[in-house]
């Protein structure tokens, strides 16, 4: 009965990866398709329903019970490391801000697609952006500093205001400085240096694996918003986002790696007319924002927290065959009941240390990623704990007899890297 439901898990997961081959065109693991892990978990599913069959696990059958917890921990483990090398690859969870802008064809698409934003506007100017450096400054603010400029023509009066306005400034909003002006045949061209902080709202969640869009928002300083700022196209060879358009070449990203720049649109509805009369519509107004797109270097926090983790899961194993060892008679340890206890508690210290190095290096009110691995750490030492104790108090758990036997050791691994690969399909794709 369990082979045959293995071979019918595996004959579903061959047809539903077929048809994903061909759909895709591949296996497509930039798309980071929950469909591809589905397909996962049916080869999963199949693996351990046939070696489970092919072992024949039981009371009187320890080697079987041995070598289904070696195949069933090296089957959780590729299915743990496949889904990570899908969530490193993928552009599923990069961020985006409104909708992006990269041509005037795009630009007249968005605008006659929304009329009653951008009916209101009598004057166009267009806006480029130059950025010279960011920093993260702590969890939701960065300090950026560059170039913006825009071009006046003739036909836009003197009385329209000259200027640039960074609503997210914590500092300045009005404080870019003026750095030229050019006078050309239709108009002139005016440009500012800006430096200071901006106060954004980053997303966690996935960290080391998130993506956060730097951004920056541009007004006009005009309160009655007859001016409509658009990219000024032609400023930049392409505004094609893998080409990092008004990115400098000398950028230092600082643990970070770049996906893509460029100008995008967002419609925002004000609950105010900001004390200029006129009536409260509901109609959004088009923001116009330069963002950059940057993906975190997650080798560091992985090499910083991941081999720690690694070791305290390794040394708690090693606790539990102590206990079992002890608890079976076959020998003395040297390892009392008391020193266990104390052993166990070092390792919960050193998990809850590794949990506040994680919120302090990330200062984010969001439950993280990386954060769960202790957590979860946490949660097996405890189970291991009341092992002990039980073993101490001589209770029996149903069908299992008593608990030194070997179904606590062979069932740590495969418990445990199921735990981690649960939690990884729950944050990244079926969340």
């Amino acid at each position: 009965m369990v082979a045959a439901c293995g071979v019918i898990l595996l004959a579903v997961a061959v047809i539903h990866g077929s048809r994903y081959y061909r759909a895709h065109g591949g296996w497509d693991l930039e798309s980071g398709s929950t469909e591809l892990m589905t397909i996962m978990l049916l080869l999963l599913g199949s693996a351990f329903s046939l070696s489970f069959a092919l072992f024949r696990p039981g009371p009187r059958h320890l080697n079987g019970l041995r070598r289904l917890s070696i195949v069933w921990s090296l089957a959780l483990l590729l299915s743990l490391l496949f889904t990570l090398n899908v969530i490193i690859v993928a552009n599923r969870w990069a961020p985006s801000t409104g909708a992006a802008i990269d041509s005037p064809q795009s630009m007249e698409g968005f605008v006659a697609g929304h009329p009653d934003s951008f009916g209101r506007y009598s004057y166009r100017v267009p806006t480029g952006v130059f950025l010279q450096s960011f920093e993260f400054l702590s969890a939701h603010n960065v300090e950026l500093s560059g170039y913006v400029w825009q071009f006046y023509s003739d036909q836009i009066p003197s009385s329209v205001s000259r200027g640039v306005v960074f609503p997210e400034s914590l500092e300045a909003a009005h404080g870019a400085t003026e750095a030229w002006r050019i006078k050309q045949a239709d108009g002139e061209q005016i440009g500012w240096y800006f430096s200071g902080i901006f106060r954004q709202d980053f997303d966690y969640r996935l960290y080391p694996f998130d993506r956060q869009s730097v951004w920056l928002r541009i007004w006009h300083p005009d309160p009655d918003r007859s001016v409509l700022l658009v990219p000024d196209f032609a400023s930049y060879t392409s505004l094609a986002p893998a080409s990092l358009p008004g990115i400098e070449k000398q950028f230092v990203y600082a643990g970070w790696d770049p996906i893509g720049s460029g100008f995008s649109y967002d419609l925002i509805t004000y609950n105010t007319h900001f004390g200029l009369g006129g009536q409260l519509n509901g109609i959004p107004y088009p923001d116009l924002f330069f963002s950059l797109s940057l993906e975190r270097n997650y080798l560091g926090p992985l090499l910083e927290h991941g081999i720690l983790e690694i070791a305290i899961a390794i040394l708690l194993f090693a606790l539990l065959v102590f206990m079992v060892h002890e608890s079976t008679n076959h020998g003395p340890v040297g390892l009392s009941v008391f020193e266990f206890l104390a052993s166990a508690g070092g390792l919960l210290f050193a998990v809850i240390l590794d949990i506040n190095a994680i919120r302090d290096a990330v200062e984010s009110q969001q439950l993280t990623y990386l954060e769960r691995f202790p957590l979860i750490l946490a949660v097996f030492i405890m189970f291991v704990v009341l092992g002990a104790v039980s073993r101490v108090q001589q209770w029996r758990v149903p069908r299992l007899g008593y608990t030194g036997g070997l179904v606590p050791v062979l069932a740590f691994w495969p418990a445990l890297l199921g735990t981690l690969l649960a939690v990884t399909l729950l944050v990244f794709f079926y969340s």
